[in-house]
């Protein structure tokens, strides 16, 4: 799953011009929410989140994303982290959106399954669903000014519910 996650984050980066990683976890006794100063955000997941920066380099994209990456039994959640040299201006966003998920299901040898565009912390962002590899994602991606947040919610099938990332995207913050 964590190689499915990785692919499907470095896409979306090179789609909106970030980047990529991974990590593991240590189980957390309460829901205190996860302060990511440095990168600017918290939130509450399932258990502490392992931190680790990835390379990205495609063809006109040499980044890093910072991933945090938390895994239970039954799911994974993830938020992918990326400072922009600049916010996207209004009508490049919903381009960079498709761009992302579109990017996420090609990276994975995935398909799309479902995606809607919503509003996330007041600004555009898109919710897709992705089926790979014996894996179902869960993503929405967001421009928060010049920062790009990705979320995953990483499960074995459709029907499987994700109470952790639910919770992550109802408790995210800005700092």
């Amino acid at each position: 799953m964590r190689r499915l996650v990785v692919a499907s984050l470095a896409v979306v980066l090179a789609a909106c011009g970030g980047q990529s990683g991974s990590s593991s976890t240590t189980p957390t006794p309460t829901a205190t929410p996860y302060v990511a100063t440095e990168s600017g955000f918290s939130a509450v997941f399932p258990a502490t989140p392992a931190k680790q920066t990835q390379k990205v380099n495609q063809p006109g994209i040499n980044a890093d994303l910072t991933l945090y990456t938390a895994t239970t039994n039954d799911e994974q959640v993830i938020v992918g982290y990326e400072p922009l040299p600049l916010a996207p201006q209004q009508s490049e966003i919903q381009s960079r959106l498709d761009a992302g998920v579109a990017g996420s299901a090609s990276n994975t040898n995935g398909t799309v399954l479902s995606k809607s565009n919503t509003t996330f912390l007041g600004q555009p962002a898109e919710d897709a669903v992705l089926q790979a590899q014996g894996a179902v994602v869960h993503e929405r991606i967001v421009f928060l000014g010049a920062k790009l947040y990705i979320f995953e919610g990483i499960t074995r099938t459709t029907d499987a519910k994700h109470p952790a990332y639910d919770t992550l995207l109802a408790t995210f913050k800005t700092l």
